[in-house]
C-alpha cells in the first residue's frame, strides 16, 4: 500500500509537470530535471526525467537518475519500471547499473546502489548470479565482511574452484577476524593453485605468527617443529616466486627461533 501511495504521488507530479512543460524541449527539461535532481527534490525531479523517457527512450542517463530518485523516496514500482523499460528499449544492465551506482556515490547515498541491485535479485531471479557479482564488488569496496561472505559463498556455491571468490572469502574473514576460516580458503586456493602467491604467503604469515608469537601459539594443538615446518614450506615457495626482503627476514626470523 505504501509503495502504492508513494506511486500515485509520482504519477500525479509527472502529470503537473507534463502540464507545465508542454512548449519545452529536451534539452530544457534535462536542466529542469537536474537542478530538481540536486536539490533533491525527487519527486520533481523524477517526473522531469520520466517526461525526457517518453521524448528519447534511447537514452540511459534519465533511466538512472530515475532510479536514485525511486530509492530515495521508496518506490519500488518506478525502479523496476525503469529496469523493464532499459530492458525493452536494448539498455545494458552494466551500463544501466555503472550509472546507477555513480550518481549514488556522488551524491553520498551508496547504499541506494545496493538496494536498487537488491530489489532487481529479487524482482528478476534468474539474473541472481550477475546482480551477485556487481553486489560482491559493492560490499568488496565498502569493506562490509558479512555481506561480502554471504555473497561470496553463493557465488562459490555455483562455481566451487573459482579463486577469485575464495580470495575474496579469506579476506572478508580475516576482516572479520576469524583468520583460522580463512587458512581454509587458502587451502583450497592452494589445491587448486599450488603456485598462488597470495595464499602461500598467507598461509606463511600465519603459522610464522602461530609460531614467533607466544599468544597465538598457545592456540593451536600444533608443535613447534610442525609450525615452523609449515611457515616455513609455505614462506620458501612464496620466496622462489616471488623474492622480497619482508619473505626473507620472516624466514631469518624463524631459522633463529629456538624455543623448541
Amino acid at each position: 500500500m505504501k509503495n502504492f501511495i508513494i506511486y500515485i504521488i509520482a504519477i500525479f507530479a509527472i502529470f503537473t509537470v507534463s502540464a507545465e512543460t508542454k512548449t519545452e524541449n529536451y534539452e530544457t527539461r534535462s536542466i529542469r530535471a537536474e537542478r530538481y535532481f540536486s536539490y533533491k527534490e525527487w519527486s520533481s525531479a523524477l517526473a522531469m526525467y520520466q517526461l525526457m523517457i517518453d521524448e528519447q527512450p534511447g537514452e540511459v542517463e534519465p533511466y538512472y537518475k530515475s532510479i536514485v530518485a525511486g530509492v530515495m523516496i521508496g518506490d519500488t514500482i518506478t525502479q523496476i519500471d525503469m529496469l523493464e523499460r532499459t530492458q525493452q528499449h536494448g539498455i545494458s544492465l552494466e551500463e544501466l547499473f555503472d550509472g546507477v551506482r555513480s550518481v549514488s556515490f556522488a551524491i553520498g547515498e551508496a547504499q541506494a546502489y545496493a538496494n536498487f541491485l537488491l530489489l532487481v535479485k529479487s524482482h528478476q531471479p534468474w539474473l541472481n548470479r550477475g546482480i551477485n557479482i556487481y553486489l560482491l564488488d559493492y560490499y568488496s569496496f565498502r569493506n562490509d565482511p558479512e555481506n561480502t561472505i554471504k555473497i561470496a559463498e553463493e557465488l562459490l556455491a555455483q562455481t566451487p574452484d573459482n579463486i577469485e571468490y575464495m580470495e575474496i572469502l579469506a579476506k572478508a574473514h580475516i576482516t572479520d577476524g576469524n583468520i583460522d576460516k580463512a587458512t581454509i580458503y587458502y587451502k583450497s586456493i592452494l589445491a587448486i593453485d599450488s603456485n598462488n602467491y597470495n595464499a602461500l604467503l598467507a598461509l606463511g604469515n600465519y603459522y610464522a605468527l602461530k609460531l614467533l608469537s607466544p599468544n597465538d601459539s598457545t592456540q593451536t594443538s600444533l608443535s613447534q617443529e610442525d609450525l615452523t615446518a609449515l611457515a616455513q614450506t609455505y614462506l620458501y615457495d612464496a620466496y622462489n616466486l616471488h623474492p622480497t626482503p619482508y619473505v626473507a627476514q620472516l624466514l631469518s626470523k624463524i631459522s633463529s627461533h629456538t624455543t623448541f
